[in-house]
């Protein structure tokens, strides 16, 4: 795995050991918690657009730490 920028969030499925990161790692986090099963709809591309901003820390999008 590449690695992480600052503020950027990554998940890891204990199942296999693999690290998601963006939306693909938002998706995984949803599909275990029930609160959260209302956004598994990241096909809408906006959300999912939003999401991976989001997750990409501060690096891709010029974000501060303020």
């Amino acid at each position: 795995m590449d690695p992480l920028r600052m503020g950027e969030a990554v998940v890891q499925d204990l199942r296999n050991g693999e690290t998601l990161r963006g939306a693909a790692g938002f998706s995984l986090l949803c599909r275990q918690i029930p609160a959260y099963w209302p956004f598994l709809r990241l096909r809408i591309p906006a959300l999912r657009r939003r999401v991976e901003r989001e997750f990409s820390g501060c690096a891709s999008n010029g974000g501060s730490l303020d």
